[in-house]
């Protein structure tokens, strides 16, 4: 039977003492976090690393690398948080630091902070353009005063790509804002597009999610020439 997957990672690097004292994050070497918290299959790491903390940042500069996991969050536990290294990791992308001793509850709690930003706020409203607009109370998408309602998944999916209309966003960018389970599988982000686009078909606004080939997915401001 395959392993069950969790949405947090634990690693330790050669330097540290110890690992960290989290029980309920899924400990993994470094290579196989990098590819799920870029793939989307966790969202977050639990990175534990010594004194010597070359080995910590390379990794985090190659997470950090663009259309990697940018969206990831990582925090790190040091012997001494107020260290060169400590410094040394924030800069190469660490999201937050804590003593290596640090108890669980400290760590959820921190896990917890960090989970709030990178949690979707569908409030207010988007204007895509001049005749069509997205509500975050109802929930809709309003085509010239119209409304269109849409399952919650699929109304979180467009509602991220109207927050950054034009922009590329990654599978992993759009499994966390959908909050999809890391146990959900692989596939979840390209099916729950497919579904949106069959919404927008009959008024013929299908084509503005784009799919861009091996980077992800945009809300395209016009549709494009056939």
């Amino acid at each position: 039977m395959a392993p069950v997957k969790h949405s947090v990672l634990s690693l330790q690097f050669a330097s540290a003492p110890s690992p960290c004292q989290d029980t309920n994050s899924q400990p993994v070497d470094a290579n196989e976090a990098l590819r799920r918290l870029r793939t989307g299959d966790a969202w977050a790491a639990l990175a534990a690393s010594g004194e010597d903390v070359h080995e910590l940042t390379n990794w985090l500069m190659r997470l950090r690398h663009p259309l990697g996991g940018q969206a990831s969050r990582v925090i790190v536990f040091l012997p001494d948080c107020a260290s060169p290294g400590a410094m040394a990791a924030l800069k190469a992308g660490a999201d937050a630091l804590l003593p290596i001793d640090s108890p669980p509850a400290l760590i959820r709690a921190q896990l917890a902070r960090l989970r709030e930003r990178i949690t979707l706020h569908t409030e207010g409203r988007i204007r895509l353009e001049p005749h069509l607009e997205l509500d975050g109370q109802t929930r809709t998408l309003r085509i010239h005063d119209r409304p269109l309602y849409l399952p919650t998944q699929q109304f979180q999916l467009l509602w991220t790509l109207g927050v950054r209309s034009g922009d590329i966003l990654s599978p992993q960018e759009l499994r966390l804002a959908m909050d999809i389970p890391a146990r959900a599988h692989a596939d979840t982000v390209h099916t729950a597009v497919a579904r949106l686009r069959r919404h927008l078909r009959p008024h013929d606004l299908h084509h503005r999610v784009q799919t861009v080939h091996g980077a992800g997915y945009r809300w395209a401001t016009e549709k494009p020439m056939q």
